[in-house]
């Protein structure tokens, strides 16, 4: 099949995307909820703080009484309660009065300012004020960090110990979560060997089947590796089974037209619907992807590091959009040397982003090494469109994050 009876990735990723609904919502306490996705907006039902605080250690007064104070003629004000942090004062404060309050402690009516303790010049049963305070010194007022009726953390946003921190400052305790995608993966192939076991001849050990299923937690499901199988239909048919009753699963290999690549032929029997099969992009142009019931079927390339594109290109944004949450929007960056490539596919290339003097610098990665060895940074994958076929050192290119 020709480059040209291939859907476009942009065309591929559209029809994926329109297959996939975000999974329902479960309700769950906070405290349980780190790293789950929001299914409604997290609003605030108080003001935080939900009263005037004070900031400091020291004296709460009225600044209007202090107006006429002067160095040579200070202020007089009557000390009265101390309040400590919890308590509240029912009466507001009386005419040129001041009480003893701590920090983080509600301010009675009237009240509008505070004097540090350090800053307080106390005669007996006298605070003594030698200079006019301005209303507001040393206060929080109610609702200063979030108003009520504040959205803090919207739908389709992960929560982050952050998130929830703030969430239960505001007395909530549990939220609407979007359900956990259920990943399988499985990867056909007689050479292939699991980790640990002894080299043999003619054979390899498998990499991608463990290393996407630890980025398929990363990014939120419930994953399942259901191992190595046989090269043979029955071997991958009876495999998928026990994968199909949940909403992803990835096929690593044998989705090409060999004579030992058998995804195609397990969906036709199964009687999955393809979505598509081949892609004009590379690496990835034997990707197929299908449908069978509710479980979407990738069937991607054997190689770590086309299954590693690919994987990225497919299967990590319906994995979003089944959690509900938005596309990734790609970012523009620099590109730090040239790249040749081959017009009539779309090539994604792994890629290293740093920030530079006038924005995000990006510099393609050649192989799994160079991968591993740059993931301190942010990694992405630059898009070149189909018409290129040279891309000039800083020239500006598509990079979508991962």
């Amino acid at each position: 099949m020709s480059c040209l009876a291939l859907l476009t990735y942009d065309q591929a990723l559209e029809r994926l995307l329109h297959a996939v609904r975000p999974l329902a919502a479960e309700r769950l306490p906070l405290t349980d909820a780190s790293g789950r996705t929001l299914a409604v907006d997290l609003i605030a039902p108080y003001p935080l703080p939900p009263f005037d605080q004070s900031l400091m250690d020291g004296f709460a007064i009225c600044s209007a009484d202090t107006t006429l104070a002067t160095a040579q003629q200070p202020v007089c004000l009557t000390l009265g309660h101390t309040l400590t942090a919890g308590e509240t004062l029912q009466q507001p404060l009386a005419p040129h009065q001041a009480i003893r309050i701590m920090t983080g402690a509600s301010l009675p009516a009237r009240a509008d300012a505070v004097i540090k303790l350090e800053d307080s010049e106390v005669d007996g049963q006298r605070l003594l004020i030698r200079t006019p305070l301005p209303p507001g010194l040393h206060i929080q007022k109610r609702g200063a960090e979030i108003r009520r009726h504040t959205v803090i953390v919207r739908a389709g946003e992960r929560l982050t110990p952050q998130r929830i921190g703030c969430a239960l400052s505001l007395g909530i305790d549990s939220a609407e979560v979007t359900r956990l995608p259920r990943l399988a993966l499985v990867a056909p192939g007689d050479e292939l060997l699991p980790p640990g076991a002894p080299l043999q001849p003619g054979k390899k050990w498998c990499s991608n089947l463990y290393a996407l299923e630890l980025r398929a937690q990363a990014l939120g499901v419930e994953s399942r590796n259901l191992g190595i199988v046989a090269d043979t239909l029955d071997a991958l048919l009876a495999t998928l089974q026990q994968g199909l009753q949940g909403d992803v699963v990835v096929i690593l290999g044998s989705s090409g037209r060999g004579v030992h690549d058998f995804a195609s032929r397990a969906l036709d029997h199964m009687g999955a619907e393809i979505l598509f099969q081949g892609v004009a992009m590379s690496p990835g142009r034997s990707i197929t992807v299908a449908q069978y019931q509710h479980t979407l079927v990738c069937g991607l390339p054997g190689s770590p590091w086309a299954a590693f594109v690919g994987f990225e290109a497919f299967v990590a944004p319906a994995i979003r959009a089944l959690l509900g949450q938005p596309r990734l929007r790609p970012l523009r960056a620099t590109l730090t040397t040239s790249v040749p490539v081959r017009r009539g596919v779309t090539h994604l290339l792994p890629a290293r982003l740093q920030p530079g003097p006038s924005g995000w610098q990006v510099a393609p990665l050649h192989d799994l090494l160079d991968l591993a060895r740059s993931e301190s940074h942010t990694l992405g994958l630059i898009i070149v469109p189909p018409h290129r076929r040279y891309l000039p050192q800083g020239c500006h290119v598509q990079v979508r994050t991962l």
